[in-house]
């Protein structure tokens, strides 16, 4: 007898067979079992390990073994005249037949039955997350628009390639049940060599928008061209070679091709309704409002935004977008600019009301109103603005993200979150929105989700910018992390705001930098910074120094700085109260400082009004106490 046939005869690949077939069930169930029960990876893999390991066990007992009418003996102690081995196979046989049926099971199952985590689970079912899941399903129909390249002759046209870029971004955010990554995020991939599919997972999209633009003396020629992120394939293309005057037509028929492409039903009342209307027909006004428009989303240049859009308005006095988007850089330049922020809230103020006047549908101008009423601490007013602009556009990146601020100034952490969380859909690589929703998540109790965003939020700023490194150093101290508060104060004062526009500041945090380490050294610091420092408003020291007084338990010290930075800060025109939230500063919550500072800014008024945070509460008609 050959080999094969005495391994046929002693039943060896039967045994395989069922082993391997038993050994692939039961590690569904397995699997299945501990995705339940949340148990740690290594317990599959110790699990599969050990299966494949008995494979080789199970085929060498096959051959070394036989089973007997008495019981498992040696195959050389069995006589072959008394061997049972065809029954034994038969066994085996019928036994595969039903493992294998249960295989077949298994297969069909999950082929044909949703996965369980699409489906809601009972313990997340809050207001909050019932709309975060709503919007995930939405996000089959997502697009990113990623900037247009520059082929004009001189290389000079970068703004108004991504003005328009920036423009078709906004129409499409108008559209039904259309999901677009923000302006922020989408333009952060300029000149990366990322692959689409990368890039689409970065911004959460299914398709991407990219193009090119070549634009000489009053002629333009658009490229575009739609593609599925996750393969590349190629939905639609086209080019578009017209006079310049035409450029409202060009974004209309980009954005109607995209709609049908994905087969996106428009919110429109009528199909020939046309999506973008002829905000002016003035080229030169139009120009000037791209560049202006794009140096305040980047948080540049204000001085020269703020020139630009005035020149816009001037040239086309009809231009509502150009009032609007004027009315937001002098809203915003006060936290930029050394100005007088009494007189650029004026501006704003009136810049947005003619806006109105001239389009009453004006969501940016609404939002505008909100950031002037909030900084002016006419709260009821601000809400009341900012919910407009987010009715007239719910997709309004900066209406999302400027009144999450006003609510996490106001002390409404939970309300905040949920404005905050949809700016961060819309927009998930920005860093301020990202620094918004940590600082929002880390005082609701979501340490660790705030903590995710805030080093998502200094990576992309990446020292550029100061605001992620002020919270991230507020949320050590709250934390009691010493050695990461430090390096967070280091990383303040290598910001380039610090570094390059304020010496004086970076003086201030050196010194402190020096001393951290020591509680005595650090307290007497601080004694004699609050007696002597220069207190410049809303990037001033004092916001921070408060915190280190804390940490260290010198809440008496703690008191005298704020008491001191309010009064400056009320006097500069702007307390900005979103450091209030922080567990650390909990002790200064009922001192004579703390409730002066909320009445001067008329933050009670608004509590009495709107309902008081859950730390405080009200003591009769016109005091109140928090914990």
């Amino acid at each position: 007898m050959s080999f094969f046939d005495e391994l046929k005869r002693r039943n060896v690949f039967r045994v395989g067979i069922a082993y391997a077939i038993s050994a692939w069930v039961l590690m569904q169930i397995v699997d299945l079992v501990l995705e339940n029960i949340t148990a740690p990876g290594w317990i599959m893999q110790v699990f599969m390990l050990a299966l494949a390991i008995g494979f080789p066990v199970a085929l060498i007992f096959a051959w070394a073994f036989e089973m007997t009418s008495d019981g498992v003996k040696l195959e050389r102690d069995v006589d072959r005249s008394e061997s049972i081995t065809q029954r034994t196979g038969q066994k085996l046989n019928r036994n595969i037949t039903i493992v294998l049926g249960v295989a077949v099971i298994f297969l069909l199952a999950d082929r044909f039955l949703p996965d369980a985590d699409t489906k809601p689970q009972p313990a997340e079912t809050t207001k909050e997350n019932t709309e975060e899941i709503a919007a995930t399903k939405s996000s089959e129909k997502s697009i990113a628009v990623l900037p247009f390249v520059d082929m004009s002759p001189e290389g000079d046209q970068a703004y108004f390639a991504d003005g328009i870029s920036e423009e078709i971004l906004n129409v499409l955010v108008k559209t039904h049940n259309l999901k677009v990554a923000g302006r922020t995020s989408s333009f952060q991939f300029r000149n990366r060599s990322e692959d689409l599919k990368t890039i689409g997972e970065q911004l959460g999209v299914d398709h991407i928008l990219e193009g090119s633009i070549r634009k000489a003396n009053n002629r333009v020629r658009i490229t575009a061209q739609l593609v599925a992120a996750s393969d590349g394939f190629h939905l639609w293309s086209e080019t578009y070679d017209r006079d310049l005057t035409d450029i409202f037509a060009i974004q209309d028929e980009i954005a109607r091709a995209i709609a049908s492409a994905l087969a996106i039903e428009l919110n429109l009342p009528g199909r020939q309704q046309s999506l973008v209307t002829a905000s002016t027909s003035n080229m030169e006004a139009y120009d000037r409002y791209l560049e202006g428009k794009g140096l305040i989303a980047q948080r540049l240049d204000f001085t020269r935004s703020i020139r630009l859009l005035e020149e816009a308005i001037q040239l086309d006095p009809d231009f509502a977008a150009g009032w609007a988007a004027g009315a937001q850089a002098y809203s915003l330049s006060g936290y930029y600019l050394p100005v007088d922020r009494s007189e650029m809230l004026e501006r704003a103020e009136a810049m947005a009301n003619k806006a109105l006047e001239l389009d009453p549908k004006l969501s940016t101008a609404y939002s505008v109103l909100g950031d002037v009423y909030r900084d002016r601490y006419q709260w009821t007013k601000s809400r009341k603005s900012y919910l407009r602009a987010l009715e007239l556009n719910p997709n309004d990146v900066e209406a999302n993200s400027q009144y999450a601020q006003m609510l996490w100034r106001v002390s409404y952490v939970k309300e905040g979150l949920k404005y905050s969380a949809r700016a961060v859909e819309l927009d998930p690589l920005s860093w301020l929105n990202l620094t918004v929703s940590a600082a929002l998540r880390f005082a609701s109790g979501d340490r660790a989700g705030g903590w995710s965003d805030i080093e998502r939020a200094r990576n992309i700023s990446n020292l550029v910018r100061n605001f992620p490194a002020r919270h991230a150093v507020r949320m050590a101290l709250s934390d009691g992390n010493l050695k990461q508060a430090v390096k967070f104060t280091q990383d303040l004062s290598d910001s380039d705001y610090v570094m390059l526009r304020n010496p004086d500041l970076k003086t201030h945090y050196d010194d402190l930098l020096s001393r951290l380490n020591s509680r005595t050294e650090t307290l007497a610091f601080l004694q004699d910074s609050q007696r002597n420092a220069l207190y410049q408003g809303v990037d001033s020291p004092w916001a921070i120094d408060v915190f280190w007084a804390a940490y260290y338990g010198d809440y008496a010290l703690a008191e005298k700085i704020m008491d001191a930075g309010a009064a400056n800060d009320l006097r500069y025109g702007l307390i900005d109260t979103t450091w209030l939230n922080y567990a650390v500063l909990n002790p200064l919550h009922n001192t004579e400082p703390y409730k002066n500072m909320i009445r001067n800014i008329k933050l009670d008024d608004f509590w009495r009004e709107n309902g008081f945070p859950e730390y405080c509460r009200p003591l009769g008609e016109d005091d109140f106490a928090c914990n």
